[in-house]
């Protein structure tokens, strides 16, 4: 058995704004599996979220990375 352990990391770039985590944890019953997905949903660097499409007040610059590992348990 395999876990994927994801951790998401959110931070503002503002006076207002703040850091956000989250730990999730997916298994898989390979590793070939387990890495596949974790190759989907790493972000290796941090991104950029997108601005609000629709006009109107926009959201601080808001940068996420996630980390993706896999372990053997």
């Amino acid at each position: 058995m395999w876990t994927l352990i994801l951790v998401v990391v959110v931070a503002a770039n503002a006076n207002t704004g703040g850091v956000s985590t989250s730990t999730t944890f997916l298994d898989f019953p390979d590793q070939a599996k387990c890495q596949t997905a974790a190759a989907r949903v790493a972000v290796d660097d941090y991104a950029t979220l997108p601005t609000n499409p629709f006009g109107g007040n926009r959201p601080p610059t808001t940068f996420y990375r996630i980390v993706a590992k896999c372990v053997a348990r």
